[in-house]
Parts: C-alpha cells; sequence; structure tokens
C-alpha cells in the first residue's frame, strides 16, 4: 500500500509555478509588519530597561540613605559614650585634687602644732 500524498504536491508544478511561489513568500506588507513588530519589540524592551533602570536607582538610594543613618547612628552613639568617659575623668581628676587639698591642709594642721 503506497503512502499518501497530499493533494498539490506531486512532481507536476512547472517551473513558472516554483518561481511564482518563491517570490510570493515575503511580500512587501510583511517585511513593513516584521519591520514595526520589530521597533515595537525594542521599544517595549527600551522601557522595560529604563523600568529596571529607575528602579534600581531608586533601591541604590534607599540603601545609601539607610547606611548613612546607621552610620550616624554609630558616630552619635560613640559620642556619646567620649563624653561619658570624659565626665568620668574629669570627676575623678576633681576627686584626687580635692583629696590633694585634704592632706596638704591636715599636713599644715599638723606642723602647727
Amino acid at each position: 500500500m503506497p503512502a499518501e500524498r497530499p493533494v498539490g504536491s506531486g512532481g507536476s508544478q512547472t517551473p513558472e509555478m516554483v518561481e511564482q511561489l518563491d517570490t510570493a513568500v515575503i511580500t512587501p506588507a510583511m517585511l513593513e509588519e516584521e519591520e514595526q513588530l520589530e521597533a515595537a519589540g525594542l521599544e517595549r524592551e527600551r522601557k522595560m530597561l529604563e523600568k529596571a533602570r529607575m528602579s534600581w536607582d531608586r533601591e541604590s538610594t534607599e540603601i545609601r540613605y539607610r547606611r548613612l543613618q546607621h552610620l550616624l547612628e554609630k558616630s552619635n552613639i560613640y559620642s556619646k559614650f567620649l563624653l561619658t568617659k570624659m565626665e568620668q575623668q574629669q570627676l575623678e581628676e576633681q576627686k584626687k585634687k580635692e583629696k590633694l587639698e585634704r592632706k596638704k591642709e591636715s599636713l599644715k594642721n599638723i606642723m602647727m602644732l
């Protein structure tokens, strides 16, 4: 049993018909539509890339802002720490001075006796 062939697929096409099929495959309208589709695709891609870039810029700015806030907070904490240390040192120096003054007074009193 021979395989079935689709209608019109026989080898009976004339060279003129083959030439007509080859030239009629791509029409100017098809080329124009293809160019329009390509341009639309490129525009869509450009918009998508622009949107992604803007999103990236916004996120990048937010990240930098949060980092800056964090650094400022750390700086503030360190400043408070240093201030506390300096106040403690001043208190210790004041106590030492007072103690030294009392010693001088007591020595003076002993010498007078």
